[in-house]
């Protein structure tokens, strides 16, 4: 096993003909994370003896049933309550069909302006969680470079310059139409 560092600087090597993306030293969990897409979505076949899955809207991720904590539902039940049309990719299984992950349109599934900061807030209880406990459930979680641009992401949106009472100056258009490009990983 040889580890490769790619240009960008980060950790990469190939492992039982995976490449594992993450480092994952000082956490135990799923060593391996895979995006889906129309060309390798129909060659999956489940890792699970018990084949339960959960599905993680903010990331779209799949993960093993048995990881998806109360606190993690809890999260899951504001998505699905909130992005009904999220909800829908999930609850058919649009996720892992090849006709829809193909299709350009149907992937833009329609989200708001909350949709990021909220996925970024709970990815850094994720990550916060694997680092006080030494468990993630998907790699990514502890991803150094995920989290510095979640931290970005909600500096963006929280310090905003001007005086108290004053209105703030709009960062974006909350009336525009906004979409997530669902992308969907597997986590083992």
């Amino acid at each position: 096993m040889e580890d490769l560092a790619p240009p960008e600087g980060g950790f990469v090597h190939f492992e039982n003909g995976i490449w594992v993306r993450y480092d994952l030293k000082g956490s135990t969990g799923p060593r391996y994370q895979l995006q889906f897409s129309r060309h390798n979505v129909s060659d999956w076949e489940n890792p699970y003896p018990d084949g339960e899955w959960a599905v993680r809207i903010d990331d779209q991720a799949i993960i093993p049933a048995s990881l998806m904590d109360e606190e993690e539902l809890r999260y899951q039940a504001w998505f699905r309550n909130r992005y009904p049309e999220m909800r829908a990719v999930v609850d058919q299984q649009d996720y892992l069909s090849q006709e829809f992950l193909s299709d350009p349109d149907r992937i833009k599934v329609p989200a708001d302006w909350l949709f990021h900061p909220a996925h970024c807030i709970v990815a850094l209880r994720r990550y916060w969680k694997a680092k006080e406990t030494g468990q993630h459930v998907c790699p990514r979680d502890i991803d150094h470079k995920h989290i510095h641009h979640c931290l970005d992401s909600l500096d963006e949106w929280f310090f905003i310059g001007g005086e108290m009472r004053k209105p703030p100056p709009q960062p974006v258009d909350y009336e525009a139409k906004w979409s997530l490009v669902w992308k969907t990983k597997v986590c083992w």
